[in-house]
């Protein structure tokens, strides 16, 4: 992954954190950007990770005790990348899903 432009992002919720340390050891992955921190209104014991999947690469909607966006730019195709992220042994514990992001709807 390339050298981080501007300052480093260090306010990750605990399963943004185990998901973006293992999106960085796979290769192809541009940039990672995680987005704000929301409060989560439903209950913390399940966690979910959603790719909406972009033109860029993909958007995963990461829910947990709160709910955090981290946009992830590729240079392979998005679906591999998600497909090697899903079956990474130490995410064995999250749900996850995908979506697509159409234009227009």
């Amino acid at each position: 992954m390339p050298k981080p432009r501007g300052r480093e992002h260090s306010s990750l919720t605990e399963t943004a954190e185990a998901v973006v340390y293992e999106l960085k050891k796979i290769s192809g992955i541009k940039m990672i950007a995680p987005g704000e921190i929301r409060s989560n209104k439903k209950s913390a014991s399940k966690r979910y990770v959603t790719a909406n999947y972009t033109s860029g690469g993909f958007e995963l909607l990461i829910s947990g005790q709160s709910i955090q966006k981290v946009a992830v730019h590729t240079d392979r195709d998005a679906r591999e990348i998600f497909l090697e992220l899903k079956t990474m042994k130490r995410l064995s514990h999250i749900t996850f899903k995908e979506r697509e992001r159409k234009p227009g709807i």
